[in-house]
């Protein structure tokens, strides 16, 4: 499920997050405090601003990774870490710029 992937619809979301959960609902509070309160994980994972704006590219990987954490077997990250470092890297434009790069690795090598 590369976020390329999601956002052009050929494959559904996993059964566990359905397409209407939004980014807040999905990693909590803290994720409420940088994004949109409506923002979906389907929203998220179709934008196009990774390229200026660090937290824009993190959230569109983090929500790839989550999915990919339940729909791939053998995937890199279980959806608690992906949670848990999208919440860390919220620190600064260089941890999310970092972090997403690691999810963007991550989801390009699914199978």
């Amino acid at each position: 499920m590369h976020s390329s992937v999601l956002s052009s619809r050929k494959e559904s979301c996993p059964k566990m997050v359905p397409e209407k959960s939004t980014v807040s609902n999905v990693f909590g509070s803290r994720a409420f405090e940088r994004y949109r309160e409506d923002l979906t994980l389907m929203e998220a994972a179709s934008r196009n601003e990774e390229a200026e704006n660090a937290f824009a590219g993190l959230v569109k990987q983090s929500t790839a990774a989550l999915l990919n954490s339940y729909a791939r077997k053998g995937y890199p990250y279980a959806a608690w870490e992906v949670k848990t470092l999208l919440i860390r890297a919220m620190v600064s434009e260089k941890a999310a710029a970092f972090q997403a790069h690691q999810f963007l690795l991550a989801n390009q090598n699914c199978t």
